[in-house]
């Protein structure tokens, strides 16, 4: 018998930027994960969990 198993990892980084304002803090994380001047990698790690797959989820969401 096959099973699909999901696995997911949790990445996370607090960045911290000079602002007017929140919605321009959040442009610019924006702007600087697009352009690769943030990437998460294994120091970013937070958690995993591993779980049964349950497709039903996505025909829910559509």
């Amino acid at each position: 018998m096959r099973y699909e198993i999901e696995v997911k990892e949790e990445l996370s980084r607090i960045v911290r930027v000079k602002a007017d304002n929140l919605a321009d803090a959040i442009g610019k994380v924006e702007e600087m994960y697009k352009s690769c001047a943030i990437v998460l990698d294994e120091d970013d790690f937070k958690g995993v969990s591993i779980e049964p797959y349950d497709n039903l989820k996505l025909t829910k969401i559509r």
